[in-house]
């Protein structure tokens, strides 16, 4: 079955070749452009598009290109999920081997912060949570000074609960 927007039985050449600069005009589609472009004087053109519908077989046209845009679009962002899922998997390997490997020695007590924060922020994306703090509640006193020796110093001493922690846990 031939699409409305096809050449019709019983339409010239010339009057489907006036259609299809129609049609691909777009959404800026007039009949005055069409004249200009072919050449023809606006009454042929006008005569033409009433007598074979262009209206309405450009907005099908329309409809379907739109149609299989969004189709297309769907398949592709399918494949970019499954891309992305793939690399990920990979990657994560990856990091589980380097992350085998670190010693909590070698590490700044920044770099154990930003792992740490790293870490929540995975597991809180892989488990549906939100990453973000939306409310603070606080009850006292905030001095206007932060002492980053004191936030270091309990850094370190989390970092050395974790060790032990991961230690006992190898041990049994």
């Amino acid at each position: 079955m031939k699409s409305s927007y096809e050449r019709l039985e019983g339409e010239s050449k010339q009057a489907f070749e006036g259609f299809v600069v129609y049609r691909n005009l777009g959404l800026t589609r007039n009949l005055k452009d069409v004249g200009k472009k072919l050449g023809k004087n606006h009454s042929l053109i006008k005569r033409w598009s009433s007598h074979h519908n262009w209206v309405e077989r450009a907005r099908t046209f329309d409809e379907e290109m739109d149609r299989k845009a969004i189709l297309e679009n769907e398949q592709l962002r399918k494949q970019m999920i499954k891309d992305h899922a793939e690399v990920s998997r990979h990657l994560l390997f990856k990091v589980k081997e380097a992350v085998e490997h670190i010693k909590p020695e070698n590490l700044s007590p920044y770099e154990i912060a930003k792992l740490l924060e790293i870490a929540v922020k995975v597991e809180r994306l892989s488990r549906g949570e939100s990453t973000d703090i939306s409310e603070i509640n606080h009850s006292g006193e905030v001095s206007g000074k932060v002492d980053e020796q004191d936030i270091f110093k309990r850094v370190d001493q989390y970092a050395e609960l974790y060790e032990k922690m991961a230690m006992q846990a190898n041990l049994t």
